[in-house]
């Protein structure tokens, strides 16, 4: 009977899985200070910088609309500190973030800042439009990616712009090695297997393959972190033709990259 009842169980969608994963491992690694941030973003030079990346032809205005799809620990109330002016609304379908976000709201008396448990999929609940749609670290977590980016495409004004970040393969070449590696020898996000994951990562030898990635990549440096990058139960890269057509499949337009200097000859 109780083997039938295993046979019988429905199987776990995507989105279950990693929701459960985030609310187990949430990121970035919480944080309860953003004084540092404040000070860095009190310059208004920078800020002026940061808003005509995204719009170099308009005048310049810091009491724009912003949605943080997906913001995870504190990425939305960073947003809402970088901009006072500005009305930010943050979103993640992981209860664990919007905790953490919530409490960094209230310590920093963010009265610009909404939060919201609410899944990318279902983002056109909020019923509003946005000048600006911050989606970094989210997109390739969906079972349906370009579903995700359509309900964001949506929300945002006709001249608005999307900040946009996915995995790309090759940059993440010496992650997936690792994430092989894990699946394996049987290494699953537990807290148990975690520790012992982070004592033989540094238990390699002078000369490995994978040495300078180990030594360099932030998310080595934390349990939460290292969870993410090897253990997450499902995430995708994009090549730079996959992402246009990703982009271009939402109805958006491609306007440049952040960080050009990577992709010009």
């Amino acid at each position: 009977m109780n083997h039938q009842h295993e046979l019988d169980a429905p199987t776990p969608h995507v989105a279950d899985i990693v929701r459960d994963f985030y609310d187990q491992y949430p990121y970035p690694q919480p944080i309860d200070n953003l004084d540092k941030y404040r000070r860095l973003w009190q310059d208004p030079q920078r800020r002026r910088a940061d808003y005509h990346l995204f719009w170099p032809t308009r005048s310049y205005r810091d009491d724009h609309t912003i949605l943080i799809a997906g913001c995870g620990t504190s990425q939305a109330a960073k947003h809402a500190v970088r901009w006072p002016n500005a009305q930010v609304i943050g979103i993640d379908f992981s209860a664990t973030s919007v905790h953490y976000t919530e409490a960094l709201k209230q310590k920093y008396n963010l009265n610009n800042l909404q939060v919201y448990q609410l899944p990318i999929e279902r983002a056109s609940e909020l019923a509003t439009q946005f000048d600006q749609i911050v989606c970094t670290g989210v997109l390739h977590h969906l079972e349906h990616p370009a579903a995700g980016l359509q309900a964001l495409r949506g929300l945002l004004k006709p001249d608005g712009a999307l900040h946009l970040m996915v995995y790309a393969p090759y940059g993440r070449a010496g992650i997936y090695l690792l994430q092989e590696f894990c699946r394996r020898i049987g290494i699953e996000a537990a807290d148990a297997d975690i520790r012992d994951l982070m004592v033989a990562l540094k238990a390699l030898p002078p000369g490995h393959p994978l040495e300078h990635l180990l030594r360099e990549a932030p998310d080595f440096r934390q349990e939460t972190e290292l969870a993410d990058a090897l253990l997450h139960p499902h995430d995708r890269a994009y090549s730079v033709p996959q992402l246009f057509d990703l982009i271009a499949s939402a109805g958006l337009t491609f306007s440049r990259w952040v960080k050009q200097a990577t992709y010009l000859l």
